[in-house]
């Protein structure tokens, strides 16, 4: 029998099952509840692969619920996927709710459907009975559905049984290292790594000239027995250890490196017969007796992973990926505490990483567990694996890494995935979708097949990325879509410095069709949704906007907007630049993210001056007459575009142009 469970109506808050004292039945579900939502018109569902898992049509993998959250409309609750992890909906009559499913220190919440019924189920997965006061879901209601988001996440994260192991994203630290250009090994070589092939590796990225600055090491290194982890060692194809390739660092070439480890040991835990000596003692065994995992407890937690990503940090790398996160919870599965073992994990994890490493991304990692127990991290992966040369998994790829962000970007940074730049398939458009991502952005190349052209403009020539001002999100005709069967573009936007946005327009359909759009002031407006603290919509200015095509390097008033087509599987990509005094500053046209290069410092009629974070081309628009410039060569491109070429790369140049 379900419990009935209304959500309020209008505002925020968080439901809470009080004085509960119970045992889980053989599912491992302690409750489960019948949702009353009032009436609406539009609802889009966050679940685990609902329609499109090009891997497997039928793929069924909660509770892990891996990398794969995957928004998509739905027109009604019959048959949903288990596993739920938002909902957004837009109420008949106006305003928007978000029903936010949370997880507590023992207990994790998620939708599932019965009938026409939404229904929310509590859990532990496991056999113990539970007592006390057990939070179920978070709820806000906005006018503005970029609102009722924020609201919801930070009601939660304000809740004393929801948020004390969490924080929103503008209150954690970013670290340094991601601020630059890097390689990754996993997708060009999988796990066939071995010393000699990351020493090729570096190599080649040293002959290529790029500015990349650290290096990943990826899954093929650990010492493991039938993907059971055996200990912290390197396997035997590193036979000198870590340091033939960490002694490759350099300050002016790769500074860092990063390592991949798994968060259960392996992709099968850790082996029974292991060389971890009294670590041990802090292990026991999964409910099939085939894996070792840390025994229930926080000690035990900080224990297992205090050792693990210290183990790294001896060993000299400077920041670690944590895969398999998720995985976690499905492997306590039918023990006495699974949620409560994996969140302890979690949370030993962080303090773990926070004492001895300069950054973690968190990868695999969709499920209420991982994602209420990022308290110092910043960083998590938003969608499935990016694959080269693949085209449906470059459409799911890029429609996911978009649309989780709504639910991801309010406490991290979404990780686009590491990518190929010479993809055939989607190079140039994997290359703008991490650029817009404000996350890290590592390629996967054979180091010896770099394509300049979709790298450099990620970048200065000392590695720094640009990036925008808060992580890219769909537009609002976009969080209610089906992008591969609606026949509609997906639009995308970012905020830039100077109240400048970069939009992109994607043909993801399936079949493949022609789409064609708008880009319009409304859209512009919408780009301060996901900035934090204080999200806002942006006035369109006086004068207007300046619509930047950055493919054909070509400007244009924007006016009631600017209209696009895509024919097939592509892109568009435009820069909304705001005119004042008759100026609009595009920036370097060379870079994808061109105004996040420059500072304004005056805009006058007859008088424009701008600080260039690096000495280059500085594109800008002007409404009417000539421009002259003594600090470059001017060049008139024509449509009121002119370029200054401001010489050598220089950090700080101040440039001056008038009239």
């Amino acid at each position: 029998m379900n419990t009935a469970l209304s959500v309020p109506v209008n505002g925020s808050g968080v439901l809470v099952e009080r004085a509960f004292a119970g045992t889980p039945d053989g599912e491992g579900i302690l409750k489960r509840y019948e949702v009353a939502v009032p009436p609406f018109e539009k609802a889009c569902y966050f679940a685990n692969y609902q329609k499109y898992d090009v891997v497997d049509p039928k793929n069924e993998t909660w509770p892990e619920g891996g990398n794969r959250i995957q928004p998509l409309r739905v027109e009604h609750f019959r048959g949903l996927k288990c596993g739920g992890m938002q909902l957004l909906l837009q109420r008949a009559g106006g305003g928007y709710g978000v029903l936010l499913p949370v997880a507590g220190e023992r207990t994790l919440a998620y939708f599932h459907s019965r009938e026409d019924t939404l229904t929310l189920n509590l859990a532990t997965f496991g056999t113990a009975a539970v007592e006390g006061d057990l939070p179920l879901l978070a709820w806000a209601w906005d006018a503005d559905p970029y609102l009722a988001f924020r609201k919801a996440w930070l009601t939660a994260m304000s809740h004393e049984r929801v948020g004390f192991s969490t924080r929103p994203r503008e209150e954690k630290h970013y670290p340094e290292i991601f601020r630059y250009l890097g390689w990754c090994s996993w997708e060009q070589y999988l796990r066939e790594i071995d010393e000699q092939t990351l020493l090729y590796a570096v190599d080649a990225i040293e002959k290529s000239g790029l500015p990349i600055r650290y290096v990943l090491v990826d899954d093929g290194h650990l010492h493991h027995e039938g993907d059971r982890l055996l200990d912290f060692a390197p396997s035997a194809r590193f036979p000198h250890g870590w340091q033939p390739l960490l002694s490759r660092r350099r300050p002016e070439a790769i500074r860092w490196m990063g390592l991949w480890l798994n968060f259960n040991g392996y992709w099968k835990g850790i082996c029974p017969a292991n060389n971890l000596g009294p670590l041990n003692e802090h292990l026991a065994s999964d409910a099939t007796g085939k894996m070792l995992l840390p025994k229930g407890g926080k000690l035990h937690s900080a224990a297992f992973y205090d050792a693990m990503i210290g183990a790294a940090r001896r060993a000299g790398f400077d920041f670690v990926k944590v895969d398999n996160q998720a995985g976690n919870l499905a492997n306590y599965r039918g023990t006495a505490q699974p949620a409560a073992c994996a969140a302890a994990n979690a949370q030993a994890l962080e303090a773990a990483c926070a004492v001895h490493m300069d950054g973690l991304i968190n990868c695999m990692a969709h499920n209420a567990v991982c994602l209420f127990n990022t308290r110092a991290s910043a960083v998590t992966r938003c969608s499935e694996d990016y694959k080269m040369n693949n085209l449906p998994r470059a459409r799911r790829h890029l429609h996911n890494s978009y649309g989780n962000m709504p639910w991801l970007g309010i406490t991290v940074w979404g990780d686009h995935d590491m990518f190929h730049s010479n993809d055939p398939v989607s190079g140039q458009m994997m290359a703008v979708s991490k650029a817009m991502s404000g996350a890290p952005v590592y390629l996967s190349d054979d180091p010896a097949k770099f394509a300049p052209q979709n790298i450099k403009p990620l970048c200065y020539e000392d590695g720094e990325l640009l990036r925008p001002l808060s992580p890219a999100f769909p537009l609002s005709d976009g969080l209610f879509m089906d992008p591969f069967a609606d026949g509609r573009p997906y639009r995308v936007i970012a905020p830039l410095a100077n109240r400048a946005a970069a939009v992109v327009a994607y043909n993801l359909t399936e079949p493949e069709q022609k789409v064609s759009g708008t880009f319009g002031p409304a859209d512009y407006a919408c780009a301060g949704m996901l900035l934090a603290p204080q999200p806002q919509r942006w006035p369109v200015p006086k004068e207007g906007l300046i619509a930047y095509d950055w493919q054909a390097g070509t400007a244009s008033i924007l006016g009631e907007g600017v209209d696009f087509s895509l024919p097939t599987f592509g892109h568009r990509f435009f820069l909304l630049c705001p005119i004042h005094a008759g100026w609009a500053v595009i920036g370097r046209p060379d870079k994808f993210l061109s105004p996040a290069a420059v500072r304004v410092l005056l805009c006058e009629k007859d008088r424009l001056i701008v600080e260039m974070h690096e000495s280059g081309p500085l594109a800008v628009w002007r409404r009417a007459g000539r421009c002259r410039s003594e600090s470059g060569s001017v060049k008139d491109l024509g449509t009121g575009l002119w370029v200054v070429e401001t010489g050598t790369q220089s950090r700080g140049a101040i440039v001056e142009i008038v009239a």
